[in-house]
């Protein structure tokens, strides 16, 4: 005679299911439908007079943007100096012609 499946593994796998259905069937978050293209970047290095050490500019073609940041020594980490988005500022210059 065959005993009786536990209880206790029937709630775990029914629990066990709905919980992959409410995974499965969740809506996307915002982020995941985002429609900013994959970056293309260059970096090139330069310095700024009011800077004592040397400045990286990280220049992202795809989506026209351009980041400069510098290393500080004291803390070993990146620090920014600055953001520009080349494609607002070329509107505005093609406006103010």
């Amino acid at each position: 005679m065959k005993a009786p499946p536990p209880i206790a593994l029937l709630l775990l796998n029914a629990a066990l299911i709905a919980t992959l259905a409410f995974v499965s069937l969740a809506p996307t978050a915002d982020a995941q439908q985002n429609s900013r293209p994959r970056g293309r970047y260059g970096i090139v290095t330069g310095w700024v007079l009011s800077c004592d050490s040397e400045v990286a500019y990280i220049v992202d073609e795809a989506n026209q943007e351009v980041v400069a940041v510098t290393w500080d020594e004291r803390v070993k980490q990146l620090t920014g100096m600055g953001y520009r988005n080349i494609a607002q500022d070329f509107a505005s210059f093609q406006q103010n012609r």
